[in-house]
């Protein structure tokens, strides 16, 4: 039974829930997945190695970001991940003699020991972060041990991409000028709340919006990309994306 429910739900993270919902929304998603390879072509990783945290079958994953590494070393819970990143991304990366190694283990409960593991290796957390508070019921924990994460990898070259809201909106499109929807920030500025009522506003959020306590993952000081993500046509989320060199 409980490999059941990992098929359908992994932890209320992924799943062939999630994977079939991600299938069909492709094109929706389209402008977010450009204006995360533009963050990324900002990115300078210093490592040809990534430890590719909670990156499932990498849905919204540019292709020119994975070229960039001769090894990739991905963490996900969920027991289709590895199968649907390999028919996604694959054979392109096989082509391009990029290493793939895949591990069902969550990443966030032994960080220590896979940094220690692969010590020269830059992280990347791929849409997960926003995740933990669906898989640790407690809120104050979550924050913890979210806030502790740039002190566990300080010294490494590491980003995440995450959800800080999600909720309903009143249906509106996303306009053609895409970088009218991206904005670049300090995460302290972030945090400001005249700023996060322009963003919900901005995307015509009604209702209660959900946070997802990832207000602290990076220092206050971290230069952060900010984008729209319409997850349904009707429920669209707000993702922070960030970058730390060490």
């Amino acid at each position: 039974m409980s490999l059941i429910r990992d098929l359908i739900h992994a932890g209320g993270t992924g799943g062939l829930n999630w994977h079939v919902h991600a299938h069909y929304s492709r094109e929706r998603w389209q402008p977010t997945v450009q204006l995360i390879e533009q963050f990324f072509a900002q990115v300078d990783p210093k490592s040809d190695h990534l430890l590719l945290i909670g990156g499932s079958a990498g849905w919204m994953m540019p292709p020119s970001w994975l070229a960039r590494f001769k090894r990739i070393d991905a963490y996900d819970i969920d027991p289709l991940a590895h199968w649907l990143f390999n028919w996604r991304h694959g054979r392109r990366l096989k082509a391009q003699g990029i290493q793939v190694e895949h591990h069902r283990l969550d990443a966030l409960e032994v960080l220590p020991e896979i940094l220690s593991t692969h010590a020269a290796a830059c992280i990347w957390f791929d849409n997960v972060l926003g995740q933990h508070r669906y898989r640790v019921r407690d809120e104050a924990r979550v924050e913890r041990e979210l806030a502790q994460l740039k002190t566990t990898l300080k010294g490494r070259h590491w980003g995440s991409l995450h959800d800080v809201w999600s909720g309903p909106t009143d249906g509106r499109l996303l306009p053609a000028g895409l970088n009218v929807w991206s904005h670049h920030v300090t995460a302290k500025q972030g945090l400001d709340a005249v700023f996060s009522q322009k963003l919900l506003a901005s995307v015509g959020a009604k209702d209660v919006w959900q946070d997802h306590l990832t207000g602290h993952v990076f220092a206050p000081t971290t230069p952060t990309t900010w984008m729209p993500w319409a997850f349904k046509a009707n429920y669209w989320h707000w993702l922070q994306a960030g970058w730390v060199s060490a």
